[in-house]
């Protein structure tokens, strides 16, 4: 019954983009973007300062090139590059999958929901903030659900499994997203729309 309504909770957001998909057409530039911004992902995602041992940890800025495609692009953009980014890992990473829900939960949802960073617009460095925290609130709300439900057994004797999984998730990607959320401040992001002329774009989607 849990997993049942785990899975529901995961549709939501994956129905979500794929409605918001349905009125927006990729070209070529674009899907080309996107496919740079993905493999930037997965090699930033492969340099670890701090590796934990049910996986996951501390990365060099993996999170950064997808909050900042959905900054300048907007959130359908965003999501279809964390898809591709997940779906890179897949293929360069070791999978451990007990059920659909946490494949979804752990593979699948957290660079997807990165991609919703531009949620908040790109006018302001705040609403650029803003919505960069909601989009990393959100990639590791989905990993700490995970790590509660499905990983549990891994808690040490006497500590809550919630506790476990915040601690383990905050600690390692909740840290490099945060970062990765502040460098986006840093970066001119009204300069770069400008001169890559994407302005329009962005509020398309």
């Amino acid at each position: 019954m849990l997993n049942t309504f785990i899975l529901g909770l995961c549709l939501i957001p994956i129905i979500y983009y794929i409605f918001k998909l349905k009125d927006f057409k990729l070209n070529t530039k674009t899907m080309v973007m996107i496919a740079l911004f993905a493999g930037v992902h997965f090699v930033l995602s492969k340099i670890q300062f701090v590796q934990y041992p049910q996986g996951g940890g501390f990365n060099l800025l993996a999170s950064l090139p997808i909050l900042l495609v959905g900054v300048l692009y907007g959130p359908t953009i965003g999501m279809t590059c964390g898809l591709v980014s997940g779906l890179i890992t897949l293929i360069g990473g070791q999978l451990f999958i007990v059920h659909p829900a946490q494949f979804l939960l752990d593979y699948i949802l957290p660079t997807m929901l990165l991609g919703l960073s531009g949620i908040c617009g790109s006018q302001k460095r705040s609403k650029i903030f803003l919505g960069c925290i909601i989009a990393v609130g959100l990639k590791v709300t989905v990993h700490v659900i995970s790590g509660c439900v499905y990983f549990y057994e891994y808690a040490p004797v006497g500590q809550s499994p919630l506790v476990y999984s915040l601690i383990y998730n905050l600690t390692g990607e909740g840290i490099e997203a945060f970062l990765s959320s502040v460098v986006i401040t840093i970066i001119p992001i009204g300069k770069i729309m400008k001169m890559a002329n994407i302005t329009t774009l962005n509020k398309a989607s």
